[in-house]
């Protein structure tokens, strides 16, 4: 009887193998691999291949570049040699998950998944533990996707960049650019600043949506809807000119992520400042005339510091209402933060805090302009300098 269950025993192990087993006629029809370190933003490697409805196969390559790789083949080439990489190292032994016996943080975490039209699919990964080829198997999918890196991709340009966000209790926000033949149309709600527009702006300005798009991975994710009545719902919506889109709703409560803060920062700069100025700073570079003026407040008082040729500090208090007259002086500089390009460099920088959390910061090399302001600001320190 302890023979019998032994053999059945055998069979079943041997035939459970058999299944497993990679048929030769199977091809792959999707395929991702994914290497990363939790403490670095940009590293490893992440690699994706699927087919799509209409057969096109898509090919995405991200390899520590703000810049993604992505384009379409219509060859399922890519999926042979990808197989022949998968057999050669034996990726269909790999166990399901890997860790090692000692706890570690901030390590290495990667993944591996992939499936054939007969719907088998294989699922591996680990975080600091891994197979023993693992190094090997890695270099060799990294040599294998080098010949795609100069794959032609055609232009992909946004076209259309829309963020929406509101919820019960006021909240209102829309940021709509749209591509023109000369000049993009640029429409701006903002309910807390009581403030609608629509302007006209560069072009250029979606290009620096794109670079925001690639850093942040903005990218499509699955949409979730709120539990709390008290959220904020967001949603962005992004039209390429390759017919390409971003669409996706999502929400927050109190706390306003990195991917989001990022985009409402950007099209911050359009909006008309509001409070009253608490902070002051600006730095006049032309020739040798090297001048700074730098006033917060410290305490319940204000402090003026002035900083000279050889950069020779002088530090003065002066009356709160004197930042009200300086506010006005600025107002009057005509600088804003989407008009003047901010570098942190140039013959003149001005900078300010207001309490209502709006900041100016401004720079440019025209010392006609810069020569002026400078003028301007002299005569209004002047009596305070003594």
């Amino acid at each position: 009887m302890k023979k019998t269950i032994l053999i059945i025993g055998l069979l079943s192990t041997m035939f459970s193998c058999i299944s497993q087993t990679p048929k030769s006629d199977e091809r792959l029809t999707y395929f991702s691999f994914d290497h990363h370190n939790s403490m670095r933003r940009f590293n490893g490697e992440s690699y994706k291949v699927s087919t799509e409805k209409d057969g096109r196969i898509h090919v995405i390559i991200d390899e520590a570049f703000p810049q993604e790789k992505e384009f379409y083949l219509e060859d399922a080439t890519i999926f042979d040699e990808l197989k022949a990489i998968v057999d050669e190292y034996k990726m269909d032994k790999y166990k399901s998950d890997y860790h090692p016996l000692m706890h570690i943080t901030d390590g290495d975490s990667w993944s591996l998944y992939y499936k054939y039209d007969s719907k088998r699919s294989v699922s591996s990964g680990g975080y600091m533990d891994w197979p023993k080829n693992y190094r090997e198997a890695r270099k060799a999918l990294s040599d294998y996707f080098q010949k795609w890196r100069d794959y032609p991709v055609p232009a992909k340009e946004i076209n259309l960049f829309q963020y929406t966000c509101h919820n019960d209790f006021g909240c209102d926000i829309e940021y709509r650019m749209e591509r023109g033949e000369n000049e993009a149309k640029l429409y701006i709600r903002n309910a807390e600043h009581q403030y609608e527009d629509t302007l006209s702006v560069s072009n250029d300005y979606l290009a620096e949506l794109q670079e925001l798009v690639n850093v942040y991975r903005l990218k499509e994710e699955s949409s979730r809807t709120p539990t709390d009545d008290s959220a904020s719902v967001y949603r962005f919506l992004v039209e390429y000119s390759t017919g390409d889109t971003i669409d996706f709703q999502s929400y927050h409560t109190t706390f306003l992520g990195g991917l989001e803060n990022a985009f409402v920062y950007f099209f911050s700069k359009w909006l008309p400042i509001q409070g009253n100025l608490v902070k002051f700073e600006c730095e006049f570079n032309h020739g040798y005339n090297h001048v700074r003026y730098y006033v917060q407040k410290e305490d319940e008082v204000f402090k003026l510091y002035y900083y000279a040729e050889r950069n020779i500090r002088s530090e003065y208090e002066i009356a709160p209402e004197v930042m009200t007259e300086l506010q006005k002086l600025v107002e009057t500089f005509d600088v804003d933060n989407a008009k003047d390009e901010f570098d942190g460099h140039g013959e003149w920088v001005i900078l300010a805090s207001y309490d209502s959390d709006d900041h100016l910061s401004v720079s440019g090399n025209d010392s006609e302009r810069g020569d002026a302001m400078l003028k301007a600001l002299q005569d209004f320190f002047a009596p305070y300098l003594k």
